[in-house]
């Protein structure tokens, strides 16, 4: 049996509590209160949580920018310094092979985040793109670095009373570093639960002093990844090997402006072809009784299975049971309404506009 990874600050979290299990081949906190306080601390005001295990690579070449751009659906060099793109990576048949996000550090600087299950085929794919080219890649997972998101809508305020006012000017989708008593930080305005924060890369001898600092403040609460999870289905954000995979096109998935057709890329020419072609659609499906919605259950329109859920699960904020299915076009839009089979029984549900929650403004 293949042993699992370990988080660098895993002993901090089993002192307070956290309930630990598999994912991605990693050993992770999935709560520490409970995943309905956590989600609503994020929600209400901030939480940690530790995505260390998400696959992360920084190239350094003339040829970062093009190589990069060979594999990807944005292209790196339009990209200011300190920019950053959300889009995929994709097969010849337009189908994605992993969603991820390109920080542009500098002229010839870039950071590639991917996810967890898949960073080992991410990172074959850029080796095979940058082969030869003088690029030089190096794999910051595997570098003693810790990534840590502080999210929620205190979070930013947190980070730079903890820190440095420094970081209260980084504008949103932008990333900036920082050294602060002699340790670099390296601050990402982004984040997967619909709330404003940052994602932080520091080294891992120093990030335990940082979890500290912003827990023992009491401006933020450890989280977990169930909490990640329920936090991110209300915002409808796509998690790969459920929602999308390499059957599914960014077209149907409803994620068209994270596609540039007007540079070349690896899938391109599929995605060309499919572009209005499509026959389905990734919609929000909220329930109208009493039950949980899971993956895999199939979805109804009268007697007429018409697709399955992606995710699904129950929304803190609104009360309610939510799910994310593939549907025919005709019914992938708002105000349709739908059934869900579960376990026998019929739950009634109905479409709904993307995504299920935004934090007000």
């Amino acid at each position: 049996m293949t042993s699992l990874r370990t988080l660098p600050l895993r002993d901090r979290y089993a002192a307070l509590g956290a309930r630990f299990g598999e994912f991605a081949g990693w050993d992770m906190p999935l709560w520490f209160t409970g995943a309905i306080d956590e989600h609503m601390a994020v929600r209400q005001k901030a939480g940690v949580f530790d995505i260390t295990h998400m696959g992360r690579f920084r190239l350094r070449g003339a040829a970062a920018a093009s190589k990069l751009g060979s594999l990807f659906t944005r292209d790196p060099a339009r990209l200011a310094a300190g920019g950053s793109a959300y889009g995929f990576a994709c097969n010849d048949s337009g189908g994605i092979i992993d969603d991820l996000i390109i920080y542009r550090l500098g002229d010839d600087d870039y950071l590639v985040i991917c996810n967890a299950a898949n960073a080992a085929t991410v990172g074959g794919l850029i080796e095979g793109a940058i082969s030869g080219s003088g690029v030089e890649m190096a794999g910051l997972r595997e570098a003693g670095t810790v990534l840590l998101a502080v999210q929620g809508p205190a979070a930013v305020d947190a980070v730079g009373a903890l820190l440095t006012p420094g970081v209260l000017s980084i504008p949103r989708r932008q990333c900036r570093e920082i050294e602060l008593g002699g340790v670099s930080y390296l601050f990402m305005r982004t984040g997967y639960t619909g709330e404003d924060g940052f994602e932080v890369l520091v080294d891992a001898d120093a990030a335990g002093a940082f979890f500290d600092r912003l827990i023992d403040s009491g401006e933020a609460l450890p989280a977990g990844l169930a909490a990640r999870d329920s936090l991110r289905l209300e915002a409808a954000l796509a998690l790969h090997g459920h929602d999308i995979d390499e059957t599914t096109t960014p077209w149907e998935a409803g994620l068209s402006w994270a596609v540039e057709l007007d540079h070349d890329f690896r899938g391109r020419d599929a995605l060309v072809e499919a572009k209005d072609k499509t026959t389905r659609r990734l919609a929000c499906l909220v329930a109208d009784a009493p039950g949980v919605i899971r993956g895999h259950c199939d979805v109804y329109d009268g007697d007429q299975v018409v697709g399955t859920v992606t995710s699904g699960g129950h929304s803190p904020m609104l009360g309610k049971s939510i799910a994310l299915a593939y549907l025919p076009r005709r019914l992938a839009r708002e105000g349709v309404s739908l059934s869900v089979d579960l376990r026998g029984r019929r739950l009634p549900a109905h479409t709904v506009k993307r995504p299920f929650y935004s934090h007000p403004e």
